[in-house]
């Protein structure tokens, strides 16, 4: 697929190449290998973005899916982009970062608004640095749960993609609907995200605490009968 992504490069030339490792809706991921491949391939006026929004939950996983800055700051039409929202725990913060060379930093930052974030949010995210305890618990904390999905899963006889996220998408097929599903858990208290706008009949569900999920197992089970 990745040669067919480059093939498709080649015919379109677009002026940006936008890759988000571990994907988001569906929480599969791209090797460190393959992002590589990709950004060698295309002309160096195209730009590169690599979303790792959900790359440290990547790395505790499989450290072949890793990709870093350091990986990226080699190519002069390359990006990183990173996030506070996810690992760090501070979503409400709104606190994202782009990691690339000089040159292109010096270009965004003739773009950059003043005053882009807030003076808390950067605080908060100075201290979230500080306690990278906290990021490997809670990671670790997710692949717990996680793997509770997945057995869960299995046992209902529901498809679903590998995570390298703090999320797991379950695959449907019919007469099961997703949108159905979605709305009858919403009916329970129970919110997860709907893939059919993605043309996918599928749900994306956040792993919470223990304690939430054994509700999304209860009110999951109560839905598919």
């Amino acid at each position: 697929k990745v040669d067919e992504f480059i093939a498709a490069y080649q015919k379109y030339q677009p002026k940006i190449v936008y890759i988000c490792t571990p994907n988001n809706p569906t929480g599969d991921v791209i090797s460190k290998a393959d992002v590589l491949k990709i950004i060698e391939a295309v002309d160096e006026h195209t730009l590169v973005v690599v979303d790792g929004a959900y790359m440290e939950y990547a790395a505790a996983k499989d450290s072949r899916h890793a990709v870093s800055p350091k990986d990226i700051l080699p190519y002069p039409n390359a990006i990183y982009l990173g996030t506070f929202s996810k690992a760090y725990g501070l979503g409400g913060m709104r606190v994202g970062y782009g990691i690339a060379n000089h040159g292109l930093i010096g270009t965004l930052g003739k773009l950059r608004p003043p005053f882009n974030i807030t003076t808390l949010s950067l605080i908060a995210a100075i201290e979230a640095l500080k306690d990278e305890q906290f990021v490997t618990d809670s990671i670790q904390l997710h692949q717990e749960q996680v793997m509770r999905y997945e057995d869960f899963a299995e046992q209902q006889g529901i498809r679903y993609i590998d995570s390298y996220t703090n999320f797991i998408t379950f695959l449907f097929d019919e007469p099961l609907n997703s949108t159905v599903l979605a709305n009858r858990l919403l009916e329970r208290g129970v919110i997860i995200r709907d893939l059919a706008s993605y043309g996918m009949n599928a749900i994306r569900i956040t792993v919470g605490t223990a304690e939430q999920n054994d509700i999304f197992f209860k009110k999951f089970s109560e839905v598919i009968v």
